[in-house]
């Protein structure tokens, strides 16, 4: 999937977004969508896994990426450069891949 996974695998531990760490957006142990800078299609792309992602719009000074699938254990399972049309076939597969078929 080149140009949707930067840094992949890439862990985050101790980044800060909205003020509170990363790590502690997945003490649920669910994948975490950051909204980086609010677009409603990367949100409903995952619709399907209400439940088991939770997805936060937050704010931040990275400028190389709109939005971050995180696994549970902080590694980057897909990412959204900055100012890229969304292709959700991309990030539903990475959803697939790490969660399973929606329920």
């Amino acid at each position: 999937m080149p140009g949707h996974e930067a840094d992949p695998g890439a862990a985050r531990p101790g980044r800060r977004h909205c003020g509170d760490p990363v790590g502690g957006l997945l003490r649920e142990g669910r994948e975490l969508l950051l909204d980086l800078v609010d677009r409603a299609e990367v949100r409903d792309a995952t619709a399907a896994w209400t439940g088991r992602v939770n997805t936060v719009t937050a704010r931040t000074d990275r400028v190389d990426v709109d939005a971050l699938l995180i696994r549970p254990d902080g590694c980057v399972a897909w990412a959204l450069p900055t100012g890229q049309d969304l292709d959700a076939t991309t990030l539903v597969r990475a959803l697939g891949t790490w969660i399973g078929q929606p329920a």
